[in-house]
């Protein structure tokens, strides 16, 4: 697993596991996150991301392992963890039919006079001072996203959690919630969200952690993720020849075809695209394009999570 900090995490799990019966919903996790940074748990439906929220906020205990939160063990010391966290479990949930601001200051008595002094700069702060004294269940799916992230301010957390903020959105507020996870950062603040939407994921976050069937399978930076820029694409004259040639050449790993015209090769470390120019060269075989490419987060994340598959898995 891939960790790039030294510094103590804010988030930190060792071997941690939560059991369903004879099901693990997340099974011996290892996670670590630093301050500062948009960190996404990625995986699909039912891979235990929201588990594994839950156990990190001490709603549910772990069968097995330890975690840590905001230097604090969890959930022994949950009211320490806690004072400094804003979360959004699942969808964010609200008395209906008082108003955005009634349901703040219900939340905001419980917290402290302070949080009761934020709620007007919170609602601004994710845009809904003037729809404040309407009831919530005139809101829309996206404002109640929204009112959810205020509801997670009210403490001034310097971590937030939110679950799949993104589901039931349309682009302007997936847009909308990005640019609020992104400003939060730019703040000091760190953000732990979950989701199945890789586009949206590559597009927000600093680091992920790729969870599948309760496993944590690789955890980094986007770019330690993608595996850098360790792609060929390769334009020729004969690619079925270049093929037979390519696949000779020392280091190469891997080489698909995309096109009657081009060829992808997967290189590891420390072998040059010139060994590649050179072999058809040598070979007679005209090259008209040899260009980096760097793999995207959705082809690593279906090649790390179909290895976890059974041959007929994969096939269903």
């Amino acid at each position: 697993m891939t960790t790039t900090t030294s510094a103590a995490p804010l988030v930190e799990t060792r071997g941690l596991t939560r059991r369903f019966g004879a099901r693990a919903a997340i099974d011996g996790v290892d996670l670590r996150i630093p301050s500062g940074v948009a960190f996404g748990l990625l995986g699909p439906n039912g891979a235990g991301k929201t588990t594994l929220i839950r156990v990190l906020l001490g709603l549910i205990k772990p069968s097995a392992g330890d975690a840590w939160l905001m230097g604090h063990a969890m959930p022994a010391e949950h009211a320490a963890a806690l004072a400094s966290v804003g979360a959004v479990v699942e969808e964010p949930r609200f008395h209906t039919h008082l108003t955005g601001r009634e349901n703040l200051a219900i939340v905001a008595a419980c917290i402290s006079d302070a949080a009761e002094a934020r709620i007007p700069s919170v609602l601004a702060r994710v845009g809904l001072a003037e729809r404040a004294d309407e009831r919530v269940g005139t809101y829309s799916l996206g404002m109640r996203q929204r009112l959810g992230i205020a509801r997670c301010l009210l403490n001034d957390p310097q971590l937030l959690i939110l679950d799949e903020p993104m589901n039931g959105l349309d682009p302007a507020g997936m847009l909308e919630v990005r640019d609020f996870i992104r400003s939060f950062v730019d703040e000091g603040r760190t953000v732990l969200l979950s989701s199945h939407l890789l586009d949206e994921m590559e597009r927000t976050c600093d680091m992920v952690a790729i969870i599948d069937r309760g496993h944590l399978v690789r955890q980094g930076r986007l770019s330690e993720l993608r595996g850098g820029e360790n792609r060929v694409i390769v334009e020729c004259s004969d690619v079925a020849r270049a093929r037979t040639v390519l696949q000779s050449v020392n280091g190469i790993e891997h080489v698909a075809g995309e096109d009657s015209r081009t060829l992808v090769c997967t290189l590891p470390d420390g072998t040059s695209p010139a060994q590649l120019n050179r072999a058809l060269v040598t070979a007679g075989i005209d090259v008209s394009r040899l260009e980096r490419s760097q793999a995207s987060l959705e082809e690593r994340f279906l090649d790390l999570t179909t290895r976890l598959q059974t041959p007929e898995e994969a096939i269903a």
